[in-house]
């Protein structure tokens, strides 16, 4: 593995760093964030690596980097350039979003800086950050994956009879690019998905062209954390989520991190299947899934970053999961570490303030 004790690494989570310091701060977003900053940080710290980073001024300054306040108004990019100038800094991790290319803008923030980018590609992001793009590359390399339409084009469809035979329990909108469980809607009859769309139409007309319409299939909702090199792909942990529909609005209430361990065979297959069809999955990435009842994987969406589960591998698995995707990243070596069996940690949104044992 590299030397990581010689490495000074700029660590960047968009939230919490005060990517949004001139926005009213999201809550749920905030903790999430603040919790796979601080995970990374602690991890990258048992290895003795240094870091910096920023945080927004109205949240702590992390304990494991030298960190520098951001304050409402300032320029964010203006900001972590300036940090990003330094000599000191070798290499750089960023947990962002995908949502409005945030992902993208960032990973060319640090391309522009001439920093070594610890994550995916910048063709990769680009083909997992819209569903639509991620689908048709997926589906294109005979993957199973959600079908789709966008909501604007359902009226000038003349057949939609392949979509209506998939949704025989109802139909689901949500944003080709948005993350997790945001914006996301069920409906029971295409007479509401039609009145939903109207609604859009009406209030938000640049918003209905973002929106995709797929089928609801009933199943269990599924995550899995993965490694990657160019020529390698090991799936390390798999998760059920805790997704429930509350008003027609889906809601993400937590993660039991490893609890999927039994379905990591079949996970190992969909990731080998995934890779090749999208090589620039490198380090660290994940993807969400559906297990049907008659015990298929059906590809939902791919995260070419750090996701949720993350906060707790460090205490399932028998590495740190850090040196793993540094040495991904820096050394082109694959661990062969995955979590323990045994283990399982019950990460909650609700609360965020601890794991709990399952």
């Amino acid at each position: 593995m590299h030397n990581q004790s010689r490495l000074k690494i700029w660590v960047c989570e968009y939230v919490s760093a005060g990517g949004l310091a001139s926005e009213a701060l999201p809550a749920s977003l905030l903790q999430e964030g603040l919790l796979m900053r601080d995970a990374l940080l602690a991890d990258l710290s048992a290895l003795g690596v240094d870091c910096i980073t920023s945080h927004d001024s109205r949240v702590a300054a992390p304990i494991h980097a030298a960190s520098q306040p951001l304050h409402p108004g300032e320029d964010a990019d203006a900001f972590w350039r300036q940090q990003l100038a330094s000599d000191d800094v070798d290499a750089c991790w960023v947990i962002a979003p995908e949502t409005d290319g945030v992902l993208q803008h960032m990973q060319q923030l640090v391309q522009a800086a001439g920093k070594v980018w610890i994550g995916c590609s910048a063709e990769a992001i680009a083909q997992t950050s819209a569903k639509s793009v991620m689908a048709e590359v997926c589906q294109q390399a005979g993957i199973a994956v959600l079908p789709h339409v966008f909501l604007a084009q359902v009226d000038t469809l003349e057949n939609l009879s392949w979509l209506h035979a998939a949704a025989k329990d109802g139909w689901v909108v949500k944003p080709d690019d948005g993350a997790g469980c945001e914006f996301t809607f069920y409906f029971k009859k295409i007479s509401e998905v039609y009145d939903f769309k109207l609604k859009i139409s009406n209030e938000n007309p640049k918003l209905l062209n973002k929106l995709l319409l797929q089928p609801y299939l009933p199943g269990l909702a599924l995550s899995m954390s993965v490694l990657s090199t160019q020529a390698q792909v090991h799936v390390i942990a798999g998760h059920q989520q805790k997704v429930n529909i509350q008003q027609r609005c889906f809601h993400f209430d937590g993660a039991g991190v490893n609890e999927a361990a039994a379905y990591l065979p079949a996970m190992q297959t969909l990731a080998e299947q995934i890779h090749p069809a999208i090589p620039g999955l490198l380090g660290y990435w994940g993807a969400d899934m559906i297990l049907t009842p008659d015990k298929q994987l059906v590809l939902v969406e791919i995260n070419p970053r750090l996701t949720t589960p993350y906060i707790a591998l460090s205490q399932l698995l028998t590495e740190n999961p850090a040196a793993m995707i540094l040495d991904a990243m820096l050394e082109n070596k694959l661990s062969d570490a995955q979590a323990k069996a045994s283990c399982v940690l019950s990460l909650a949104t609700k609360t965020h303030t601890e794991l709990l044992p399952a």
